[in-house]
């Protein structure tokens, strides 16, 4: 019985699939010029991906670890996949520089000793950051190093310990955060002795710098069936889900931070949507602050006063939930590649829709580009749809639920699909 056992086990860490030779479980629908190809499936709930200096594509699957996937290795006529890292405890943040290797946990940051040549790692883990609030109701947990050419800094972030956490007011709460480290400083540091860069964002599921100082967030908004006074019409539609700006130019934030509202304040994304139920926001803009009035002394006023509330940049259709943001800043290599995404695009930045599981219609089960405009949003900027799931009456279901995003180093867009076990390629059609 034992050559069956090897067997399954090489197998498992050793799988080849031939380039073009895969069909999406279910349909996309592509944009103009643009096209959408399968590169992997049967994965275990794929989440963060990153390339490697060897542009081997990492990838976060839960339950099982980190693995790798090589175009076209000696052994491979197309993507070989081999398992890096077998833990089934990792949730989504994965950063890699050189031989170093970060990945998350529910409550601790671990960096390993890797090896992109031969895609493996030497020796356990080290903790570099313990004591984040574990089991909220989120286990996102996304990093993010800065500079990412030499860095000396780790993000973290923490969720939310519930849908509307009312400890998320305080930043002694430790969730619905961010904060950084020095990577100079000894480990393990403790997750509250980090430099606090912002609280009150809900679920901060992914951010990005553009430029240095500016760091963008995408926040999935409250689910708020529940909140007295509420239609099931207006939230239906509503709140949106949000981009932010951390400014960390500002030469005198707060001591404690800057608040972004949760779980006090909200955004609207349609507020017509229940004009006969919820007449009282009909005279609201898209991205206008609202209230849940959980404390009567943070009302719709207080909300809507940037002092108390710093308010999103942007705001997406509701219940599209973002999971992922990253810029696309072509490099030399890409100008020569035909299936690069057009250059008229640097800057600008693209995010994952994972899809709602309480609207009706479904939306999401997309990714999105949203233009940028020296360093912002667009001045007309909404989100133009890239890939999205062909019928969304069908979603869930098999359709793709995108998660992580990578830029390769010939200019396409990587994407991971969970709840289909998927990864695919948008590139130049």
């Amino acid at each position: 019985m034992l050559l069956p056992v090897l067997l399954l086990l090489r197998l498992v860490h050793a799988q080849c699939t031939a380039h073009n030779s895969l069909a999406f479980l279910s349909p996309v629908s592509s944009a103009p010029a643009i096209t959408a190809t399968a590169v992997f499936s049967n994965l275990s709930s794929p989440r963060g991906i990153v390339f490697d200096s060897h542009h081997n594509l990492l990838v976060v699957e839960r339950g099982l670890g980190i693995t790798a996937f090589t175009s076209s290795s000696p052994t491979c006529n197309g993507w070989l996949r081999t398992v890096v890292v077998q833990n089934a405890n990792f949730t989504q943040g994965l950063q890699v520089h050189e031989n170093s290797l970060y990945v998350s946990t529910s409550g601790e940051v671990w960096r390993y000793v890797y090896d992109p040549l031969s895609r493996t790692v030497h020796g356990g883990p080290q903790v570099v950051i313990n004591g984040i609030p574990p089991d909220g109701e989120l286990t996102t947990r996304p990093i993010l190093l800065h500079p990412p050419t030499n860095p000396s800094t780790l993000l973290v972030s923490c969720s939310l310990a519930s849908n509307i956490d009312l400890t998320a007011r305080l930043p002694s709460s430790g969730r619905s955060q961010i904060r950084s480290f020095s990577l100079l400083a000894p480990p393990p540091q403790p997750f509250f002795t980090g430099t606090l860069l912002a609280y009150g964002i809900r679920n901060p599921a992914a951010f990005a710098f553009l430029p240095s100082t500016r760091l963008w967030v995408v926040d999935n908004g409250a689910s708020i069936d529940n909140v007295t006074g509420l239609t099931a019409a207006f939230v239906n539609d509503n709140p949106a889900d949000e981009l932010n700006l951390v400014d960390l130019s500002d030469p005198a934030p707060p001591a404690e931070g800057r608040f972004y509202g949760f779980p006090d304040c909200t955004t609207i994304w349609n507020p017509d949507a229940d004009p006969v139920g919820d007449p009282q926001y009909t005279g609201f803009e898209r991205g206008a602050q609202f209230s849940l009035l959980l404390e009567p002394e943070r009302g719709n006023a207080w909300c809507q006063d940037v002092k108390n509330n710093v308010p999103p940049r942007l705001s997406f259709q509701a219940h599209s939930v973002p999971l992922d943001l990253k810029f696309f800043f072509p490099t030399p290599t890409t100008t020569h590649s035909s299936q690069s995404l057009p250059h008229a695009w640097a800057g600008d930045a693209f995010v994952t829709f994972h899809g709602s599981f309480d609207r009706t219609p479904p939306t999401g089960y997309a990714v999105v580009r949203v233009p940028f405009s020296q360093s912002e949003p667009a001045a007309t900027a909404g989100d133009t749809v890239l890939v999205q799931a062909s019928d969304l009456a069908t979603c869930p279901g098999t359709c793709i639920r995108p998660v992580g995003l990578a830029f390769s180093h010939d200019g396409r867009l990587f994407v991971s699909s969970d709840s289909s076990g998927e990864l695919f390629v948008i590139s130049a059609a």
